[in-house]
């Protein structure tokens, strides 16, 4: 392939560029002009992978160049950049008029968490049976950092924390509310009504000192708070 003869110094300057500078596309257009060799590199699906779509949609690419926003978006999400995915993933879901969690289930093999908090968030609030709670509970576990063994009590009574909910919870929801142009206090979209899950522990749930280590005592209780405290994030008492 090419790509293995191009100069190791210019593949990691193009991964870089594509996922660290504040305006990516503008770099990578002057990069693209610099000689043949980057112009192939700007096009190989690796360094589309890496791109980071979120600055670029926070330069507001889709109001200023709507048509090439969506034909860039389309083109990541093909190569299963993450944050792609999870901008897509957002519309689908949160502002479709059937609910879709296809694009934003591709962000959690992109090692996205915020893609992957919503994703889990809203597989279980909409779930259709118990593969589907273990599968989100799954991924909570994975960005809290928790061994599976430990998180479902195999290695004796442990307080399951919620640090990693609570860093993607306030990003999540500026995100859905940004994409979707939700109005503060708009329902997100129809869940299944399910029961709750009352634990015997009576400090489950209970804030310990600072709200981002709030304990919990099994993981059914920890990912109903998180919903419930998302809604309240997004303006919802649904």
């Amino acid at each position: 392939m090419w790509l293995m003869n191009i100069d190791l110094v210019t593949i990691l300057c193009m991964f870089c560029v594509v996922a660290t500078s504040f305006k990516p596309m503008e770099d990578l257009g002057n990069l693209r002009a610099v000689c043949r060799v980057m112009e192939r590199a700007c096009g190989d699906p690796s360094i589309g992978q890496r791109m980071a779509m979120l600055r670029i949609y926070m330069e507001g690419l889709e109001w200023l160049d709507p048509d090439r926003y969506y034909n860039l978006i389309a083109l990541l999400v093909g190569v299963a950049n993450p944050q792609a995915c999870t901008l897509k993933g957002i519309a689908d879901f949160f502002a479709g008029t059937d609910p879709f969690l296809n694009e934003l289930s591709h962000t959690t093999a992109g090692g996205h968490n915020v893609g992957a908090y919503l994703y889990a968030l809203m597989l279980y609030r909409n779930n259709v049976g118990a593969t589907d709670n273990d599968i989100a509970k799954m991924y909570i576990r994975r960005f809290e950092c928790e061994d599976d063994l430990v998180a479902i009590g195999s290695a004796g009574p442990k307080k399951l924390r919620n640090d990693g909910c609570w860093v993607c919870r306030k990003e999540a929801a500026y995100l859905v509310n940004s994409v979707t142009w939700r109005m503060h206090g708009e329902p997100l979209p129809p869940a299944p009504v399910r029961g709750d899950f009352p634990c015997a522990r009576s400090d489950c749930g209970k804030v310990k000192g600072w709200e981002q280590a709030t304990l919990f005592w099994n993981e059914d209780c920890r990912i109903c708070h998180e919903i419930v405290e998302f809604e309240k994030r997004m303006g919802s008492n649904r």
